[in-house]
């Protein structure tokens, strides 16, 4: 037994009432709205229960004219049958239990009047095997309706939960969650494995990288060395180069001051013979120009000439020309005046007569004319005889000047190229003293740099004899210093590194071999736990099976309770057949049941279930609605046998107490006197 007592103050309908619980069967009745549903509320709000917090606001229960509403229960704490008791903290044998209801809003619960937290009241139920939360431990009007609505996944977890068989579904999931958690770290090792397997591979990477680093840096360390005894070698061989060109340079001075003699003496012979030419050359100039002074002399006296005989020509022509025009005008006039006046005749003898002697002296002076023209071409053609000897001597004077030129010039070449030569073996001469005393401050300066290189060559170590030009030597540095700076990020921790990930790698492949074992067993304990689950659930169903059949029976039915989905407990569910009247047997349904079918199925297995509820409390408001009467007293002597030999309370509501008429049952009568329920108790 759970409750002894029930105390209600201004709950709903009622004002103040207690009323006393027995154990086994305890039947509330009495009409429609007297407050039957109203005492089972009051119980479970003190309980704590969420269902009634979910569905109502908990203010509203208070009774109408009043500000502050209060449940109590007296829990029975008594020793049970192993002299404990349930709630051993507490050491009496009734325990307090109140809930306090505000009108503001404002609740709380009370234990032996010290106020508590909910999860303390819950805490305390639970050391009594009370469950307020399951649906089939305190089922409510419309219960039975939400249980038929369940999926089968929850009707079998609150199943379990009813029965006590909670443990052995969280031993599975339990198990299930380890394994879980073993999957889930196997996976975060694969994951890490993986993530180290690259990171593993990416150090080796780095750590070949060190090595070829590190054989790059002693590649470069000697690279520097030979680099160092190269410019050494090259120094000696620059310093041979200038020895051997110091030596061609005093050998050329030599050849130079050898030819600049013999050039002294060819430039001296040349300045003589030039001399002799140039006076015989002079000579023939002077006759050259007496000569070309005569021609020109007789040249202008026989175009003189050649003019006077052709104006003597051309005067001889004029006159005769004027002679003939003078003539004819003569006559002209003649035969003019003739013709005009007959007495001119004498006159025109006279004219005439000086007409005559006017022709002799034009006719001597034409003769005087002549003789002029005749003298003119006469002293023109001695004086061209004379030009053509002149001309004759002029062109010997110039071929013999051509050939004293040509000798001349020839000489001249000679010594202008003497001359050059001297210039230019002077100024080579001059070019390689120059270069000698250049050469000279080289030799001394590579001197310097040898002594200063093969100091600094025996600091990096001992001679290298390399066959390769410093040129080379640097293209290789230049080459092995490009490939350590691509690996300038290469740290010397990737050793470090690349060990600490193998050993960490190896880790990792061990553990993974310990998660996969651990993965093994708790697969194998999972099978275990959950064949043991499946054998009590179907121990269980296989008692819960033979009550519903043979309660179904006396109803005119048949019916099964089974499992579907056993292998797998979370996919599991329990499903409720029935079939009326010999119909085929079919799973719970709207749809194809009636709603009394379904209530009279839902309470069968309920009830057949209720021998194997491990609950001390156990209520049911109005289990018999749509069931006809024949049916609700087949029930009702089930509910009585079934709690037979129990020291559990069984709370039963219902609108007639007909059903428990003669039967060993605590009846509870509520009716409603002026607004206010009352109770009394059937003895």
């Amino acid at each position: 037994m759970l409750i002894k007592e029930v105390i209600l103050e201004n709950f709903m309908s009622y004002e103040y009432a207690r009323i006393p619980l027995s154990p086994g069967v305890n039947v509330v009745c009495g009409p429609n709205g007297a407050g039957k549903s109203s005492f089972l509320l009051g119980i479970c709000v003190a309980l704590g229960e969420s269902y009634t917090e979910r569905s109502r606001k908990l203010s509203d229960l208070i009774r109408w004219d009043q500000d502050l509403a209060r449940v109590t229960l007296l829990l029975d704490n008594t020793p049970r049958e192993d002299g404990k008791r349930p709630a051993p903290q507490f050491d009496t044998d009734t325990i307090r239990l109140t809930r306090s209801l505000r009108r503001d809003g404002k609740y709380w619960f009370e234990l032996n009047n010290r106020g508590v937290q909910k999860y303390e009241v819950m805490n305390l139920l639970s050391k009594f095997g009370f469950d307020p939360e399951n649906m089939l431990v305190i089922m409510h009007q419309n219960i039975p309706e939400q249980f038929a609505a369940l999926s089968p996944q929850e009707k079998l977890r609150m199943l379990e939960r009813a029965v006590g068989f909670e443990s052995f579904r969280a031993d599975v999931l339990e198990a299930r969650r380890r394994l879980r958690g073993i999957l889930s770290e196997e996976e975060s090792l694969n994951q890490l494995i993986e993530r180290a397997k690259e990171t593993l591979g990416y150090w080796r990477e780095q750590y070949e990288k060190l090595q070829e680093k590190r054989r790059l840096q002693m590649r470069s360390t000697f690279l520097q060395r030979e680099l160092a005894w190269s410019r050494v070698a090259e120094i000696e061989a620059s310093i041979n180069r200038v020895q051997n060109e110091i030596e061609e340079v005093d050998g050329e001075l030599f050849r130079i001051e050898r030819d600049l003699e013999s050039l002294a003496s060819s430039i001296l012979a040349s300045q003589r013979r030039l001399s002799e030419l140039r006076g015989t050359w002079l000579n023939i100039l002077e006759q050259r120009i007496d000569l070309e002074r005569t021609s020109a002399v007789c040249e202008y006296a026989l175009n003189m000439a050649k003019e006077r005989a052709v104006e003597a020509g051309r005067m001889k022509r004029a006159l005769e020309e004027e002679a003939k025009r003078l003539e004819g005008r003569i006559k002209e006039l003649l035969s003019a005046i003739t013709e005009s006046n007959p007495s001119i005749p004498s006159l025109l003898q006279r004219l005439s007569g000086l007409r005559e002697e006017q022709r002799g002296a034009f006719t001597q002076l034409q003769e005087e004319v002549e003789g002029w023209r005749k003298l003119a071409e006469g002293r023109a053609e001695e004086l061209a005889k004379r030009l053509e000897r002149v001309e004759q001597q002029i062109s010997e004077v110039v071929e013999e000047m051509e050939q004293v030129q040509a000798e001349m010039d020839e000489v001249n070449v000679s010594y202008i190229d003497s001359r050059i030569r001297a210039a230019l073996l002077k100024a080579e001469r001059e070019r390689l003293n120059g270069r000698l005393g250049e050469l000279k401050e080289v030799l001394d300066r590579e001197r310097r740099r040898l002594s200063d290189a093969e100091a600094e060559a025996s600091i990096r170590g001992p001679r290298v004899d390399t066959g390769r030009s410093a040129d080379e030597i640097l293209a290789e540095i230049r080459r092995v210093g490009g490939q350590l700076l691509a690996m300038a990020n290469v740290t010397e921790e990737a050793e470090e590194m690349y060990r600490s990930y193998s050993s960490l790698f190896s880790e990792l492949q061990e553990r993974i071999k310990q998660v996969r074992e651990s993965r093994r067993k708790v697969m194998e304990e999972i099978e275990v736990r959950t064949r043991k689950w499946w054998e009590v659930v179907r121990d269980l169903l296989d008692q819960v099976n033979s009550r519903y059949q043979s309660l179904l029976e006396r109803l005119q039915a048949t019916g099964e309770v089974r499992v579907v989905n056993p292998r797998d407990i979370e996919e599991a569910g329990l499903e409720i057949a029935v079939g009326f009247k010999g119909a085929r047997q079919m799973t719970l349904d709207a749809y194809i049941h009636s709603g009394g079918e379904r209530s009279t199925a839902i309470m069968a297995f309920l009830l057949a279930l209720q021998q194997n509820i491990l609950s001390p409390f156990r209520a049911i408001d109005e289990f018999d609605v749509h069931m006809d009467p024949k049916n609700r007293e087949i029930v009702s002597d089930f509910i009585v046998s079934s709690m037979e030999g129990s020291d559990a309370q069984y709370l039963v509501i219902t609108p007639s107490q007909i059903p428990f008429m003669g039967k060993a049952v605590h009846i509870i009568l509520v009716h409603k006197v002026g607004g206010v329920s009352r109770v009394s108790v059937v003895e």
